[in-house]
């Protein structure tokens, strides 16, 4: 657990009272004591920005209603889901969410259900989601890259997890998930120590 500066210096004077430590060494103790404490502090990783009331603001100014909008501030993910009538619009909300989000990766997990067939395409986009889920399991395990790898498909688009040892391996999962037939985008939220996700888009 990490310990405050001013609680450190508290401890440090009292082991100099007890010890009869030299003003000499007790300074060099406490200077210790503090960079240790400052290195401690900076080594964590910052949360991104919370990005999400902007977007839904932005969403409902364009009457984009039916958008609904989630966060996951520990690796800077944007994901976008609901429905819209029409793939503009989902592009739409896409270009508004990414102009708030910034450096964050926006995962657009819209579904597009025009007006009279929503059950049609409710189906079809159910059916590709099966098919890619098929499809990248039988890759990630033809190149060996399974263990340790979890993925979820949502509207076509691949959310990948996991830890491996190095950024080559994240690189190559990704590229065999971008290349599964019907898949839209990437979302890759692999860690190589304290990575951020990316996007293939």
């Amino acid at each position: 657990m990490a310990v405050s500066p001013s609680a450190f210096a508290l401890q440090a004077n009292q082991i100099m009272f007890k010890t009869c430590l030299s003003p000499k060494t007790y300074l060099s103790l406490l200077a210790m004591g503090l960079v240790g404490v400052l290195t401690a502090c900076s080594s964590t990783t910052p949360k991104a920005a919370d990005v999400s009331d902007g977007i839904r603001t932005s969403l409902a100014q364009a009457e984009l209603k039916d958008v609904t909008v989630s966060q996951d501030l520990e690796k800077g993910v944007v994901t976008l889901g609901g429905h819209v009538e029409s793939d503009a619009a989902k592009a739409h909300a896409e270009e508004l969410a990414k102009v708030i989000a910034g450096s964050q990766v926006v995962a657009n997990q819209i579904a597009v259900l025009p007006p009279g067939a929503e059950a049609d395409a409710k189906r079809v986009n159910s059916s590709l989601d099966e098919g890619i889920v098929g499809n990248l399991d039988a890759a990630l395990v033809q190149n060996k890259l399974h263990e340790g790898i979890e993925f979820a498909v949502k509207s076509q688009v691949v959310t990948v997890k996991g830890d491996v040892h190095s950024q080559n391996q994240r690189k190559q999962i990704e590229a065999i998930a971008a290349g599964i037939p019907n898949v839209s985008q990437v979302v890759n939220e692999i860690q190589v120590k304290t990575q951020k996700a990316t996007s293939t888009k």
